[in-house]
């Protein structure tokens, strides 16, 4: 039996509580993080950076292995290739991490590259320039990532968690029929679509994912996801299109055949969210002292919010999870390594900052914990 967190029941009958296995089923990249510089370089020239690091990443990657720290049963279903990248990633989870035996659940793809990313931070405002290759994840295939060759009832999970979904173009012919075989088993499926670098935003894959019987349960986008998935100008009317809010309604109750949750990541404004009964809840975003890395903290704030949810608390606690663990993320370098929180460093963070207490202990206490903590 699993020592992580379990399920609380919320029904008036108290089953034995029945411990959360996760599987993260989607990218694994390596990240090439280059300064920051004074400024980006012109073509020819040679310049000097503060630093230049190489770290496991990809949404999926992050995600799990923060579970994981949290202690939370996780495992990672991603691919790689059969280069020298790969063993950057492969020897950090083995090494590093804390997931359920990644050596049986990542695949190796002969003919394509590992996914890699070089992030550029430059200027007197850091901003970033990225150059990326999908490689193996964009060309693995539902039947290459789950076990025994494409048997969803082989994953040993109650929730299954998709990220990088635009990146893992290889796995949209499949998505559908794999979560509708979940959900008929009662596995919650969550989803972080991420960032979509073609453009396309509505192919027939995630149509599929927002609406009829293969919609995923929780849909964690960030803003501007959420407004491009759905064509709307705010998060607000985002989220209750995403929903399946009737027009005219905002605010109201969602389809039945949609999804069931929406969490939409709004960066410094904090976190809104709604599901199709009608709840509305946002959350403000947790104090940071000094941000020193944004890359990655939406994954760690799926992993703090996922893991709280899952574990039986409402929306509004589980929230606060997530942006606690998102602000701890923020303020190291990397999406993930060995500063990755546990859960109980994110608890108390989130109880600090969100927490009943007196207004002078709860200001002291945010500014301290993140100190503490981590």
């Amino acid at each position: 039996a699993s020592s992580g967190p379990t399920r609380t029941p919320t029904h008036a009958t108290m089953e034995p509580a029945k411990p959360i296995k996760f599987t993260v089923l989607g990218d694994a990249i390596v990240d090439v993080s280059v300064g920051p510089l004074d400024a980006f370089p012109t073509p020819g020239a040679d310049v000097a950076a503060s630093a230049i690091a190489l770290s496991p990443g990809g949404s999926a990657l992050n995600t799990a292995w923060h579970l994981a720290e949290q202690g939370v049963d996780a495992e990672l279903r991603a691919a790689v290739g059969k280069d020298r990248a790969a063993s950057v990633l492969t020897r950090a989870l083995a090494d590093e991490s804390k997931l359920r035996d990644p050596s049986k659940s990542i695949a190796t793809l002969n003919y394509h590259a590992t996914a890699s990313c070089v992030t550029i931070a430059a200027g007197a405002k850091t901003e970033r320039a990225f150059v990326s290759s999908p490689g193996a994840a964009r060309a693995a295939t539902m039947n290459q990532l789950l076990p025994d060759g494409g048997d969803a009832d082989a994953l040993d999970a109650t929730h299954v968690h998709v990220a990088g979904f635009y990146v893992c173009e290889g796995v949209h012919g499949g998505l559908a029929g794999v979560v509708r075989r979940l959900k008929s088993r009662g596995v919650v499926v969550s989803m972080d679509p991420n960032f979509d670098a073609n453009g396309g935003w509505t192919n027939r894959a995630m149509k599929l994912a927002i609406k009829g019987p293969s919609a995923v349960d929780v849909l964690l986008p960030s803003e501007v996801e959420a407004c491009e998935i759905t064509g709307k100008p705010t998060a607000e009317e985002a989220l209750d299109a995403l929903l399946g809010v009737a027009e005219g309604e905002g605010g109201g109750k969602g389809s039945p055949d949609g999804v069931k949750l929406v969490v939409i990541k709004r960066g410094a404004a904090g976190v809104l969210a709604g599901d199709r009964d009608g709840g509305r809840w946002n959350a403000p975003a947790c104090t940071v002292s000094r941000v020193v890395d944004t890359n990655g903290a939406g994954d760690a704030f799926n992993a703090g919010f996922l893991r709280s949810w899952a574990s039986g608390a409402g929306v509004p606690q589980a929230l606060n999870v997530g942006c606690a663990a998102a602000a701890i993320a923020a303020q190291h370098a990397g999406a993930v390594g060995a500063w990755a929180p546990s859960a109980a460093a994110v608890d108390a963070l989130a109880d600090a900052e969100y927490g009943d207490k007196p207004w002078w202990q709860q200001g002291l206490l945010a500014c301290m914990a993140p100190r503490k903590l981590t």
